[in-house]
């Protein structure tokens, strides 16, 4: 490629991650702003940069008891999802039993399958349950939605794994699940690690199956409650809505920013697993 050409890729991916980053400047933006100076320079750098909007936004909200629902569902998403999808990757592609490869392809089924053709019989099984308007019963619907690209994407990993890693750990003494824990997972890590940021975008920012199932203000989780507080305050000040949405979003963004390269390493390497 000649260097006009290379110049030219590094142009446009330059305004590319530009646009990408505007939606997050123009967040900030509005979160420092009056109500009426939205409208008037609704673009521009505030006047003054004042933190009134947070402090309104948090008196009106109850912010800490929303982001702690949110926590809980998303921390023990990732535990179940990553214990339980390791292990059936595992038992999937290096462990021999009948109808294995019927099982992958059932569990492949759970990615095309969209959440709102189930939701009835998902609502109907949460109270059959007695897990309605319990942590639990959003909990487990996202750990079963989450499960069938975590161990498709486990088991790519667990394929390119010598099998005399596990041969000489059965020489030593171990069972399977040292064997596992010992061998395996260290081997795996990166695609691990991956899956729990991917599972953390995923579960945090959901919002369909919590409107449903986590309605009761006690189970609410944030972003349900972002929409209270939209319906409330409808378009009047602007700065607050920047002001909420910088508060609900700086998790997921402080994630990407630190996990972003481990992503790319695991799907780098995931590629040219056989």
């Amino acid at each position: 490629m000649t260097k006009n050409g290379k110049r030219l890729v590094r142009f446009f991916l330059l305004i590319n991650g530009l646009m990408f980053l505007f939606p997050l400047y123009w967040m900030i933006n509005l979160s420092f702003k009056e109500a009426k100076e939205v409208y008037v320079n609704p673009f521009g750098l505030p006047h003054s940069f004042d933190a009134n909007n947070f402090s309104e936004v948090l008196e009106k909200v109850d912010f800490l008891h929303y982001l702690k629902n949110s926590a809980i569902y998303t921390i023990s998403t990732i535990v179940l999802v990553l214990l339980l999808g390791s292990m059936l990757a595992y038992a999937l592609t290096r462990l021999h039993w009948k109808h294995a490869s019927l099982v992958t392809s059932y569990i492949s089924i759970g990615l095309i399958i969209p959440v709102q053709v189930i939701i009835i019989p998902l609502y109907m099984m949460n109270s059959a349950l007695h897990i309605k308007g319990t942590h639990l019963g959003l909990i487990l619907p996202y750990t079963a939605f989450a499960m069938a690209s975590c161990v498709l994407m486990l088991s790519a990993f667990m394929r390119g794994i010598p099998k005399e890693l596990e041969e000489a750990a059965s020489i030593d003494g171990c069972s399977v699940y040292r064997t596992f824990f010992s061998v395996i997972v260290p081997y795996i890590r990166p695609a691990l690690s991956t899956q729990a940021i991917l599972i953390f975008m995923n579960t945090w920012n959901e919002f369909f199956l919590a409107f449903i199932l986590g309605a009761k203000d006690e189970i609410r989780p944030l972003t349900v409650a972002l929409l209270d507080f939209f319906t409330s305050i409808g378009v009047a000040d602007w700065g607050q809505i920047g002001a909420v949405m910088i508060l609900s979003s700086l998790p997921t963004v402080i994630i990407y920013l630190f996990g972003s390269k481990q992503i790319e390493n695991a799907l780098t390497a995931g590629a040219i697993l056989k």
